[in-house]
């Protein structure tokens, strides 16, 4: 698909919400044909079968519905738009998106020259256009982010494993010594840590990092290695009863934080 959102197929932006109905149908028929078929266009034909009119919501609400006309006794005949003006299959979202503005109208059906095979609306090649103008705007700066961030993921992902396999030695030595409690809560925290580094690992790349990558990294990792390790202390609580809970987070963490401390220091230096 070419990358400029003008040249490209029409054909991939079409919808199928239409119905073919004969011009003398009423307008009461079709309506519910169109609510049957949650449609939003009809396309008319007459008695050879050829296209002969269009008709949209507005046409119905706008010459029926606010004119107070009886729907059972107006053909859709009356109220079509007409001539209908169509587009190959082979045209351009620039072919229609002229076509539409030389002849004033929102949709045009999409034709093989044979059938109808859609409806193009002026909404939606706009939403196209917009839709690839954010993407070609963004696009250099989500390769810029992805170029920097994917380093920082990966190395934070085998810090984040490096921790979590040295957490299952105090969990051991907590089983061990019968301190259930504690290993559980260690070993809860030891799972995290691992499956996250796993989940980062994936993403991530493991490449040389320069000041700046390293800097954020060391901050990241400080900061999740604390979360982590809050884990344990949530779940035995060695603070008081009755603890509330943001206190107990809080309490937790800053604990977390000094036991990660000299940790952070010997992996660094």
């Amino acid at each position: 698909m070419t990358s400029d959102p003008l040249e490209r197929s029409v054909i991939s932006y079409i919808h199928r919400q239409f119905v073919i109905m004969d011009e003398k149908s009423n307008v009461a028929d079709a309506v519910k044909m169109m609510n049957k078929k949650n449609a939003e266009t009809i396309i008319v034909t007459n008695n050879e079968g050829k296209l002969s009119g269009i008709i949209t919501d507005s046409d119905i609400l706008d010459k029926v519905v606010m004119t107070g006309e009886d729907s059972d006794q107006i053909f859709i005949k009356a109220i079509m738009s007409y001539p209908v003006i169509t587009i190959s299959a082979k045209a351009t979202v620039k072919d229609a998106l002229e076509l539409m503005r030389v002849n004033t109208i929102k949709r045009i059906p999409l034709t093989d020259n044979i059938r109808i095979l859609g409806i193009i609306t002026q909404e939606s090649l706009a939403n196209v256009i917009r839709t690839s103008v954010l993407e070609k705007t963004f696009r250099p700066y989500r390769a810029l982010v992805r170029e920097h961030s994917k380093p920082i993921i990966g190395n934070l992902g085998f810090v984040l494993q490096f921790a979590g396999i040295l957490m299952i030695v105090p969990a051991f030595v907590s089983t061990f010594m019968g301190q259930v409690t504690s290993a559980t809560g260690i070993f809860f925290c030891c799972t995290c840590l691992l499956a996250t580094g796993f989940g980062l690992n994936a993403y991530g790349e493991r490449t040389p990092l320069n000041l700046r990558q390293a800097s954020i990294l060391i901050v990241l990792s400080f900061v999740i290695l604390s979360l982590f390790g809050s884990i344990p202390y949530i779940y035995l609580n060695p603070f008081w009863n009755g603890i509330e809970p943001f206190t107990l987070f809080v309490n937790s963490f800053f604990e977390s934080v000094f036991g990660f401390y000299h940790y952070r220091i010997v992996y660094f230096i």
